[in-house]
């Protein structure tokens, strides 16, 4: 972390900050690095591979259900 990066104070439930220590911990790297890259990943935009199998899997769900609601009817 550069020395101009923002400094800043959070407040976290204590079960969570024991997870992000844990975590930390099993990644080899400080807390500080565990959540910035937590938190890049949940911003990175999936790749169109998983998108498509999104896509596919909310297919099959609407079909499913949709047959399933057909039998009930």
């Amino acid at each position: 972390m550069a020395r101009e990066d923002l400094h800043f104070r959070l407040r976290i439930p204590e079960g969570l900050k024991n997870r992000i220590e844990d975590a930390a911990a099993e990644n080899n790297r400080s807390m500080t690095a565990e959540i910035i890259d937590r938190l890049e990943t949940s911003f990175a935009p999936l790749p169109p591979e998983m998108k498509a199998m999104i896509a596919e899997f909310t297919h099959q769900l609407i079909l499913a259900f949709g047959e399933r609601k057909a039998e009930d009817s």
